[in-house]
This record gives structure tokens, sequence and C-alpha cells, in this order.
């Protein structure tokens, strides 16, 4: 995988024509949804590393659709809270259909600061991450990232940064 953003620009390119999506809700959803497999395919296939999907956390109101995008947990432990020892939430979309495609998008950006927000409150010692192909360089969203990372989210991670990647999945396996 020497070129991860060439991989998800051509998932996000296949999804569209194959589900012939030309609506901006159904595009950021099924995008988001991709983005996400995606991620966890990479992380589970390439690096062989476990994470857990979809993870409910009724304690930080994160349930429903809001629950946590991917829980880390101790190894050979049950997926439960008291288990979990790192939080992810990831927000990737299509550079190639939106003008402000992932966390350049503020409310994007909002979004992902808030899920944060909810999981420190209630887990303060545990590690956060935001996962995305597109993480903003100047703008309102750079400002917004730069407040909320080293304070409620560890890390930022641009998940096409082959380098950036590696020393996430190296952060994430020193946890266990």
């Amino acid at each position: 995988m020497n070129n991860l953003k060439k991989f998800y620009n051509d998932c996000f390119k296949d999804l569209i024509k194959e589900l012939n999506i030309t609506d901006y809700q159904a595009r950021a959803s099924k995008t988001g949804d991709m983005f996400e497999y995606a991620f966890w395919y990479i992380i589970q296939h390439k690096y062989n590393f476990i994470m857990i999907h979809n993870v409910d956390l009724p304690k930080a109101c994160m349930t429903g659709t809001g629950k946590l995008d991917f829980g880390v947990f101790k190894k050979d432990k049950f997926a439960t809270p008291e288990n979990m020892i790192c939080g992810i939430e990831a927000k990737g979309s299509d550079p190639d259909s939106s003008e402000r495609p992932g966390l350049i998008r503020t409310d994007t950006m909002k979004k992902a600061i808030s899920q944060a927000y909810q999981f420190k409150r209630t887990y303060p010692k545990i590690p956060f991450f935001v996962v995305s192909n597109v993480v903003p360089t100047s703008g309102n969203g750079k400002c917004m990232m730069d407040l909320a990372e080293g304070d409620i989210i560890d890390k930022f991670v641009d998940v096409t940064d082959k380098k950036a990647l590696e020393d996430f999945v190296k952060r994430l396996q020193s946890y266990q």
C-alpha cells in the first residue's frame, strides 16, 4: 500500500459510480461508511491489529447513530468500557466530489470535536484519535484542529500519509 491517497480515492470513485450516487447527503453517508470500512480493513489486514467497530458507550451518550466509530481494547479481553484503551473517530470523504471534504468542512470538524468531548468527559485518561483522509492545512478547520489536538483529541491522523499511519499503529500497539 504505497499510495494510500490513491487507494481511498479509487474506493470513493468506484462506490459513487457503482451506486450511481448524485445526492450530497447520500454521497456523504455512503462515502463516510466506505472510509470507515477501508480504514478498518487496512488496520486489520495490513497491520494485523484488531479494532471493534461501532462501540456503544451509553455512559458517554454515544449510542445509536452516535456510537464510537472504533474502540481498541486490552488484548484477549472482552470489548467493554472497562477494557477500552483507545477511542477513534473516523471522518473521511471523497475529495473529488466536494469542495470541502473531510475535516476541511467545519461542521465535520465540529462533530469530531463533539465526539471527543463526550468521550473525554467520560473517559478522561483514555486516548482519543480522529482519523481522516483529508486534514485541513489552513482556515477555520485547521484552527479548530490545533485547539483540540493535545487537549481533548490526542492526535489527528491523516491516514493517507503512510508514515503517519504507521506511527499511529505503533502508538496503538504500545497501549496493549
